[in-house]
Formats: structure tokens, sequence, C-alpha cells
């Protein structure tokens, strides 16, 4: 994820001139500090303005991003339509432009902790290396990140899962607010003929933004074996090539969400790695919830857990039980009554043990007055489920009363997210919903 390698050794702190302070906003810096918009110059006029974005807020960026690339294969190996691409370069643009994110990010607390990677752009001039472990879809690709501590710190990892460990691949840092004693930044392009990539020597367009390191030592840290194997790169040998430096380009104000550039060209994008659940849990049940908030929310947890969602949900046994909706973002078609209601009663669904009967269940007065909509459920696909509602019941106390509904529609369930606390999921009239388990209620 960082560009480069290196070896920890002391180092000067770096001397800034009046220009290097200085932002540029000049046609070449723009150029420099956007290359990703100017690849498609010749043949497409971008213009990064808000309104080239699904939102005028950085959160709709964020979020609009987040979008772009959720269908990407190998963290941006392959997989983006050029809708996606225009759509992901125009909302960077607009984060990167914004000047709406935490000010001095090198300095900042809310850059600590572990990352996980998304998406990487794949420049010729990126590190092969780089490219070939972020490429693969069956490794995480974590970078921790510790610049307020004693030691300024970059730690790169990459997860082959549980069963097999993990390779860990270490750095010394170096910002403008903690320089690394003795420490001189890189300096060259890189080997002959582009063998490692090829490094900018471009400044950092501001002050505490940047954040130089160099890779001192790795291993591989395996599940099945009680030592570590050390990662055959002679850091000490590679001279300016252990060096690199990254960016940080945007952080979003609750340190949740972060954009950065390389030394080799490389766009990152990034989610924290620290309760992504958790925050969507919280603001989703907020006395007054930031719709917002929730949607961009939504988009990290499918994005950042994607991993840690139950395989083939459609069939699994976890799906099953009672599910309380605590939110929902109504698509434009779905039933006028439903968005009315979403907010201000309590839904359920609840589907049967044996997986069959799938039941919506509304509580207009509590313990008085219940809607009942109940259908078959069968498996569709690994990821839906197939719903026919077969009859809609009004319950007013001990008595039922059958609603002349239309009970014949042929629905379904999309299943985008599932562990054993938490569901999100997408129906056929494209409304999202977010349910948390409730052992309560049955069928």
């Amino acid at each position: 994820m960082v560009s480069g390698y290196s070896r920890a050794l002391p180092s000067v702190q770096r001397t800034y001139t009046v220009a290097e302070r200085h932002y540029s906003t000049t046609k070449n810096e723009h150029r420099r500090l956007h290359g990703v918009l100017t690849t498609r110059a010749s043949t497409t006029s971008v213009v990064p303005t808000i309104a080239t974005t699904g939102s005028g807020t950085t959160s709709g960026a964020e979020r609009d991003i987040l979008r772009a690339i959720a269908n990407v294969k190998g963290r941006g190996k392959s997989g983006m339509s050029e809708q996606d691409q225009i759509l992901l370069e125009n909302s960077v643009a607009v984060l990167e432009q914004s000047g709406k994110g935490v000010k001095d990010p090198s300095k900042s607390e809310l850059l600590e902790g572990k990352w996980k990677l998304l998406y990487t752009s794949r420049p010729s001039s990126a590190s092969p290396i780089q490219r070939s472990f972020t490429g693969v879809d069956g490794f995480s690709v974590y970078q921790e990140i510790s610049t307020t501590g004693i030691e300024a710190r970059v730690n790169n990892i990459v997860d082959f899962g549980d069963n097999v460990g993990f390779l860990k691949v270490e750095a010394a840092a170096s910002t403008d607010s903690k320089p690394l004693p003795n420490f001189e930044p890189r300096k060259g392009k890189g080997l002959p003929f582009g063998i490692l990539g090829t490094s900018s020597v471009e400044p950092p367009s501001k002050l505490n933004t940047r954040i130089d390191f160099q890779f001192d030592t790795a291993a591989f840290y395996f599940t099945f074996l009680p030592l570590t194997l050390p990662y055959p790169v002679p850091f000490r040998l590679l001279g300016d090539e252990r060096k690199g430096w990254l960016d940080v380009t945007y952080l979003s104000k609750d340190g949740q969400f972060r954009l950065s550039r390389g030394n080799k060209g490389t766009l990152f994008v990034l989610v924290k790695e620290d309760g992504a659940k958790e925050r969507l849990l919280k603001a989703a049940t907020a006395s007054t919830p930031n719709a917002e908030e929730i949607e961009v929310l939504v988009e990290r947890v499918l994005d950042s857990e994607r991993s840690s969602s139950i395989k083939r949900p459609a069939y699994s046994e976890e799906a099953r039980g009672g599910w309380r909706l605590v939110w929902s973002q109504q698509g434009e078609t779905a039933n006028p009554l439903q968005q009315r209601l979403v907010r201000v009663v309590r839904n359920w669904q609840i589907i049967s043990d044996d997986g069959n009967i799938l039941q919506n269940r509304v509580d207009l007065i509590p313990g008085l007055v219940r809607i009942i909509a109940q259908a078959s459920a069968s498996p569709a696909s690994p990821t839906r489920t197939r719903v026919v509602i077969s009859e809609v019941i009004l319950q007013i106390g001990p008595f039922n009363i059958t609603l002349n509904i239309n009970t014949d529609a042929d629905g379904y369930v999309d299943w985008l997210y599932l562990d054993d606390t938490m569901r999100i999921t997408r129906g056929n009239k494209g409304s999202t919903f977010f349910h948390i388990r409730d052992t309560s209620v049955s069928i």
C-alpha cells in the first residue's frame, strides 16, 4: 500500500521553502494532485465539481466512492464500468479539493489505527509487488498507522485468512510534526526501467499531509507454525528503494474514511477497521438519526465487512428467526404505507425455523393493533430469497381480519450482509433494510 522499501535510519527534519508551504493551484499542480483525472483528459472533459457527484456534501462524495468501487475485483484490478470510473474520479476530486477533511492529517490522532484497503488504482508506475498482493480478493490488506506515539510507524499487513496467517511489512515513519532523526526522504525515481515502479520526486502540497517511511523489517506469521519466517527482502541493501512516502489527501472528520496517494502514483481508498457495524447500529438507533450518515455507514459495512458476511445467506440457518427493523431507505416504488410507517412504528421480519415461511409484522398499537403479511419463502440463489405473499391480516386484540389486498405478487429479498447479530437486505422495490436480531419474536 505504501510504495517503495525502507530501513529505519536516523533522520533530519525537512526544511520547507515558502513555495513548498504554499498550496499551488496552477494547472500543473492540479494535474499532479489529481492525476487520476488527467489520464482521461485527452478524450473526456471531466470537471471535478460537486455537481458531478451524487451529492453536494463530503459524506455524499464518500458514499459515491464506495458505490463506484462496490463491484470491482482485486481492489481495482478489474470490474469497474466506465460510468463508475468517472464517478470515482469526480468524487475523489471533490473530497481532495473540498478542504473539509481533517486539517493537518499526519499529526492527527484520527489517522491512528488499523485501516482496511478497499481500492487501489493501478498506474504503470506502481510497484509490481504491490499490484500482485493487492489484486487478490482472497487476501485482506490492511495498513496500521501510528504517528503520535513515541515512535512513528507505518505497517502493511496482508492477511491470508485465519487458517493460514499473515505477512507484516513494517516501516519507520517520519512526519513534519514527528521527524525521524537523521532520516533523508527518498529522492530518486527508482531503479532503471521501472523494475520496482517509478517514484515521484514532487514535494508535498501542504505541511502535515505527508508520511515519509523506510521499511526496516518484515515476516510471515503462519498459524500452523510456532515461529515466524523472515520476508526475503534485504532492506539494508536496497538504498533509496526501501523508502517511500504517503500523502493523506483526505481524512474524514470522523476519522473513518481516508484517501491517500503514494510516491508511485497510486490512489488508495481505505476505511478504519474499528467497529463500522457498531457505529452503524449506534447511528441507526439514535433518537434523531441522520439519514445521510446512516447511508454512508451502510455502504462502509458492505465494503469493509464483506469478507465477514455469512456465505450463501439465503440457505443459512443464521438467516432464520426474528429480526427487528431499525432503519430503511425506501425505494421510489416502495409501498406508500411502508414509507410512512417505517420510522413511526416497530417492524419485524420473522423467518420460520425451516426457512419456508416469512412474516412481516408491524405493531400499529403495541399489544392491541398489528398487521401481519404472511408469505412463502424459498432460496432463488445463494444471495436471494423468493417471497410470495399469501395473506395479509389485521389483528385487533383477539380478532383477525383478513384484508382484501393483492397477495399474488412474486417478490424477493437480496441478502447484502448477514452475521449472527445484524443483516442488510434489499427488496425487489429497491428499498434497503437494516435489521438486528430479536429473539423475543417468532412465528
